[in-house]
């Protein structure tokens, strides 16, 4: 099977306290990726912060980006909380997080800092956790809470 096609499979559900953390990973990553999307297509201020926010990352076409990313933050972050299309959702918003790390939050840490003060500021973007917390979510599954896990065992 090509390796993308994994994305769209639902693995052998998880259980115990995995399947618990999953569900919390899963709604706490999706109702904040979805919030946000929602601010960012819906509502002025939340378009205008996010097009400056392109605009200073150096982000390519900014005015068009702003919208098509809030549109990827509030789809994929409700499909996210609902359990379905898991895997692809929380990757695409983990590369939405990579790159607002490597962008956006790189910008804000002070120049001069040593290494491990560097480091310390890096890992503490709220970007980078949440990243890796999709990760986790895109490698393993969304867990036997979810609305595909279900739909699997039919």
């Amino acid at each position: 099977m090509p390796s993308w096609r994994c994305l769209f499979t639902v693995p052998p559900s998880r259980q115990g306290v995995e399947a618990y953390l999953l569900l919390l990973a899963r709604i706490v990553a999706g109702v904040m990726f979805s919030v946000s999307g929602w601010n960012k297509v819906f509502t002025d201020g939340g378009r205008e912060r996010m097009v400056h926010t392109l605009v200073d990352a150096g982000i390519p076409f900014p005015v068009v980006s702003a919208p098509v990313l809030g549109g990827i933050e509030w789809i994929a972050g409700g499909l996210l909380v609902l359990g379905l299309l898991s895997r692809p959702s929380a990757l695409l918003l983990a590369a939405i997080c990579a790159v607002a790390a490597l962008t956006d939050g790189i910008a804000r840490i002070p120049a001069g800092l040593s290494v491990p003060d560097w480091l310390s500021w890096f890992f503490y973007l709220s970007e980078v956790p949440l990243g890796v917390l999709l990760l986790w979510v895109a490698a393993v599954g969304s867990g036997r809470f979810a609305i595909e896990a279900r739909a699997a065992l039919q």
